[in-house]
């Protein structure tokens, strides 16, 4: 049992050191909003994110509806100078919760978007293709919970992983704000077009404030406070697919650590 949680961990550190020196991909800043275009509602989201030595391109791309070539909104990317990335979405909300949902529960590597974004089963996502075999993610209410996100193929880790025998999704949860979540981390798979990064940012409508019930007339053994003893600390961040991570060889976790620890810029095709 202790060889399987040393691997484990020794797995999730390789496969996050693509990345802040603190080797982790990491999250410094997101935000979601909405704007107004004429009638039209537009769902903006920004993360900046922090990824060592891996940088972005500056680049601005179309998102369009693939049937028709609508254009629906744009993604951009572009590395700041602080050594950090920023990834910016503005698609038209109405417009893009119209489309095709087959392929909004997956990621390019086909494996079900993060876990622990909290999605219910009554969530639709709606995943939009750009570039080469990249997507654009938008769902829920604009009123509830709203996630928008991208998953951004990177063709530079195509060649390492290409040994990796099954899909891997490995990622962690940044908490913002009560209403502001970010999830960002490494999607794998041993096909090319199934390996880069994807990020997702969650908000949740304020809950209405309840009125607290008057505790005047009750003993304090009546009021207490209950928690989950396996739930994770305040703050604490869990990964997903750490199962399969442990089946990893040491040949894969050594060369996805070389790649990632390389100086490089990502290439968008």
């Amino acid at each position: 049992m202790k060889t399987k949680i040393a691997l484990l961990n020794v797995a999730a550190l390789l496969v996050l050191s693509a990345c802040s020196p603190n080797g982790s991909v990491s999250l410094k800043g997101v935000d979601l909003s909405t704007s107004q275009v004429g009638s039209d509602t537009y769902v903006n989201m920004e993360a900046i994110i922090a990824m060592g030595s891996l940088k972005f391109p500056s680049m601005e791309v179309p998102v369009v509806n693939p049937k028709n070539m609508q254009v629906l909104g744009s993604m951009s990317l572009s590395s700041l100078a602080d050594g950090t990335n920023r990834m910016y979405v503005s698609i038209d909300y109405e417009a893009a919760t119209k489309l095709d949902p087959s392929s909004g529960s997956t990621l390019p590597n086909q494996r079900e978007l993060p876990l622990l974004m909290g999605m219910t089963s009554d969530t639709t996502m709606i995943g939009i293709p750009i570039l080469e075999k990249s997507r654009i993610y938008i769902g829920g209410d604009l009123k509830k919970d709203l996630y928008v996100g991208a998953a951004i193929t990177i063709p530079a880790f195509d060649t390492a992983l290409n040994q990796v025998p099954f899909p891997l999704n490995v990622f962690f949860g940044f908490p913002f704000s009560n209403q502001v979540s970010g999830y960002a981390g490494l999607f794998t798979g041993p096909q090319k077009g199934e390996n880069g990064i994807a990020v997702f940012v969650k908000k949740t409508a304020p809950t209405p404030s309840i009125p607290t019930p008057s505790l005047v007339g009750r003993t304090l053994a009546s009021v207490k406070m209950t928690s989950s003893p396996d739930a994770p600390p305040a703050g604490v961040v869990s990964p997903t697919g750490g199962e399969e991570m442990s089946k990893m060889s040491n040949t894969n976790m050594f060369r996805l650590a070389r790649l990632l620890k390389r100086n490089a810029t990502i290439k968008v095709r």
